[in-house]
């Protein structure tokens, strides 16, 4: 799923049951309850903060590239 591409609507539903401020384990559980794809439930696990304080911050999340060794800058 390209994660440009999600509208709030279907982040509202896959954030169901979600009271924000958010930990990152509650945004995730939440998500895979509600059927969330799992890579954007990877991402929002990946994502660079311990908490989300709207479902705007878990938007900004799966719109950032993921932080993986693929995007790492290189060091030389």
């Amino acid at each position: 799923m390209d994660q440009g591409n999600l509208d709030v609507s279907t982040l509202n539903q896959y954030l169901e049951g979600t009271n924000f401020l958010a930990e990152k384990e509650e945004v995730v559980s939440n998500a895979e309850s509600n059927g969330a794809p799992q890579d954007s439930i990877t991402q929002v696990g990946n994502a660079n903060t311990e908490r989300f304080n709207s479902p705007e911050e878990v938007m900004q999340a799966l719109q950032s590239p993921p932080d993986t060794p693929d995007n790492a800058p290189e060091v030389e």
